[in-house]
């Protein structure tokens, strides 16, 4: 199903990977990487204690106590499964590869095969009861497969269609939808005697699909797509997202209350049947094959890579009950050589003390995803994310301290009795100091903060804008750059008692900035690469070939510095940009930040990326 799906996607990707002029020899070394052993591909839970997840190899794993602890049972398979359905504690079935068709009358504990009669890929199973179910998959004309005996007979239905279908859902013995490629949605009248297709005009390919009754439903797919209708699937509505990545799945607790989760950990959620969808923070950048709600609280994500993920406040924060140990990093520190940190979603906080050949995790007593950290010296750092969360530690992370309370009341940012408006997408996006006492935090809305007594009080700056400030940095006390969303640079010559915007040709996000003195500075985002060599009163656009979203940069001299991004790229340059090189970085993943210490670059990124390249490595 949707691994085919992925594995031609990411064939393409790499076909089309742009390959850059320069120095292709091997520089950077993974020193931590994310590999998994399990493959999760759809999750279903009959009330608040009692679930199952399938995944590949023929496993299925259980719960009695919503999530809390696992079960893994290996069925009488060893072929990948890519769905299970439970019409009841004890009954259940699971499909996959090669026509693989098993049941289960105890629960998920012991299986047996039934007769498929086919090898296609089996992709969705739905029972109604224990007599009736069906199950579609690939091959030549749409598989669709139906039983009316619990499974010890199947019949191969009509579908009408060449194309391949991903999941299957019925209302009732008689009413029911399947989605497919090339925007493909079927629907039975009666009970799959015939099916017929309904009027999409789409290409994009169609995956998830949730009905609550015979009239409302939705389904998801490629691009972001989503799709919605109120007669049945007479008219189907393409509803506007926030998001332009693949949607796996999709799953309504009402008519008010739903979401779609996909490519990349992407999660979105609607309080108002699809009119408005909003991101929503997970805790993994693998794909959400997998996703079911009880009520329009309470849910659980199921990420290929082997997370499962649990919310109890409708997807606002989801925590992570079994952990693939795949949560990217967002940022990383190190003070010396010896000492560093690196962090990221769900509180995420990994430290090393052995130059990066071990890392460990720290407690930050918080699951808000963390964007950015910086450590002055081995005992002092802070680190900052969602929810404006900012955490200082003066013993190397041993413990960790909120100072969301030490902000001092903003009128346009606090509201009354100095208190925080958490509104759900309030962050606080990066972190600089330059002195154990002195330093400046960036966010939301524009938001600068500053403190002269490391975070014991934090006073509010007025930096002239609204958009979100992404990154921060300073040369000294006095002179500074922050920039932002569409383009925004702002500078400061007085320590930000005073912000002034500066201007440049660019419009996409600026992600990261650097400065190496007063006159020479970068900036990188979504579009080019702008420099400047006299202090931001002009910028110029440095071209790179590379086509991609750049999240980092570090410069070590005026001519000397690096850059990272999307697709693992890393590019070099030896002229201050006027030109600049690959490197190979050893990954496909998206590297978000770099870093420089002690004659190496430490670099991080998606599903706990570690990167590092030395001095005695460099060209």
């Amino acid at each position: 199903m949707k691994r085919r799906f992925l594995l031609l996607i990411v064939a393409f990707l790499l076909l089309t990977f742009v390959a850059y002029a320069g120095n292709n020899v091997q520089t950077w070394t993974v020193v931590r990487q994310f590999k998994s052993e399990t493959h999760f591909t759809g999750v279903q839970f009959l009330n608040d204690k009692i679930g199952w997840v399938s995944a590949w190899s023929g496993m299925i794993a259980k719960t009695i106590d919503g999530g809390k602890t696992w079960k893994y049972y290996k069925t009488c398979t060893d072929q990948n499964l890519d769905s299970a359905y439970f019409i009841n504690e004890n009954i259940g079935w699971a499909v996959g590869s090669n026509g693989t068709i098993i049941q289960t009358r105890d629960g998920g504990k012991t299986w047996k095969f039934q007769n498929s009669n086919t090898e296609d890929e089996l992709n969705s199973v739905y029972f109604i009861d224990t007599k009736l179910g069906w199950v579609v998959g690939g091959g030549i004309g749409g598989t669709i497969l139906h039983t009316k005996d619990g499974g010890k007979t199947w019949i191969r239905q009509d579908s009408g269609t060449m194309s391949e279908l991903f999941k299957v859902f019925f209302i009732d013995s008689q009413k029911g939808w399947a989605t497919g490629l090339w925007g493909t949605i079927l629907h039975t009248k009666d009970g799959g005697k015939s099916w017929q297709a309904q009027p999409t005009n789409l290409s994009q390919s169609l995956f998830g699909l949730s009905f609550i009754d015979e009239n409302t439903g939705w389904v998801v797919g490629t691009f972001g797509t989503i799709l919605h209708t109120k007669n049945g699937g007479k008219t189907w509505i393409k509803q506007l997202t926030s998001t332009d990545q693949h949607l796996w799945e999709v799953d309504f607790a009402n008519d008010q209350y739903g979401w779609a989760t996909g490519w990349e950990g992407v999660t979105i959620h609607t309080k108002d049947g699809g009119e408005l969808w909003l991101s929503q923070l997970g805790n993994t950048s693998s794909d959400i094959l997998g996703l079911d709600f009880i009520n329009e609280l309470e849910g659980w994500a199921v990420a290929s890579t082997g997370s499962i993920l649990h919310t109890k406040d409708s997807g606002n924060t989801w925590e992570t009950q079994l952990s693939a140990d795949d949560a990217p990093l967002n940022g990383v520190s190190f003070p010396n050589k010896q000492f560093g940190w690196a962090v990221g979603v769900n509180g995420l906080i990994l430290h090393t003390a052995d130059y990066g050949k071990t890392w460990k995790k720290q407690d930050a007593g918080t699951n808000n995803e963390l964007y950015s950290v910086f450590f002055f010296d081995e005992n002092t750092g802070w680190a900052v994310g969602n929810q404006y969360t900012i955490l200082y530690t003066s013993d190397g992370g041993k413990t960790w301290q909120s100072q969301q309370d030490n902000m001092i009341n903003p009128q346009a940012t606090l509201g009354n009795n100095n208190k925080l408006c958490l509104d759900g997408y309030n962050a606080i996006y990066d972190v600089h100091f330059e002195s154990d006492q002195e330093g400046w935090i960036v966010g939301y809305n524009g938001l600068i903060f500053h403190t002269k007594d490391a975070g014991q009080n934090w006073l509010p700056q007025e930096s002239g804008v609204k958009e979100p400030l992404l990154s921060v940095h300073f040369i000294n006390n006095k002179e500074g750059w922050a920039v932002g969303n569409k383009g925004i640079i702002i500078h400061t010559s007085n320590g930000g008692e005073q912000w002034e915007e500066q201007f440049s040709d660019a419009h996409e996000p600026f992600l990261d900035v650097f400065f190496i003195d007063a006159n020479h500075g970068w900036a990188v985002g979504f579009g080019p690469i702008a420099s400047t060599n006299d202090g931001g009163k002009t910028w110029i656009c440095q071209n790179n070939d590379t086509g991609t979203a750049l999240w980092g940069i570090y410069f070590e001299s005026k001519n000397n510095g690096w850059v990272v991004g999307a697709n693992g790229v890393i590019i070099h340059t030896k002229d201050g940009g006027k030109t600049w090189q690959t490197q190979q970085s050893g990954t496909n993943d998206w590297i978000f930040d770099v870093c420089y210490s002690g004659n190496s670059l430490w670099a991080v990124g998606r599903k706990g990326i570690i990167l590092k390249y030395s001095t005695s490595e460099r060209s």
